[in-house]
């Protein structure tokens, strides 16, 4: 079995897998797989890292990976 760690920030943590963050990875799995597993809305993914670097939804995942996710960010 492979594992990703996902960490999901501000609003999206309440789609947030358990505290560890651990999460087995299907077979060449993309973060918008990943996502989709935990029903978070595709809009709602806004900026996200794979091993600290810029990623899309699209991006295969491998094991060990960290996924690290952000929503859109507002402000005044």
């Amino acid at each position: 079995m492979s594992y990703v760690d996902l960490h999901l920030h501000a609003s999206l943590r309440k789609w947030a897998p358990d505290a560890t963050g651990k999460c087995e990875l299907r077979g060449g799995g993309t973060v918008r797989e990943l996502l989709i597993g935990f029903a978070v809305p595709d809009e709602e993914a806004a900026i996200i890292m794979v091993n600290g670097k810029r990623a899309t939804q699209d991006t295969v995942l491998s094991d060990g990976d960290t996924v690290s996710v952000f929503p859109l960010i507002g402000g005044g």
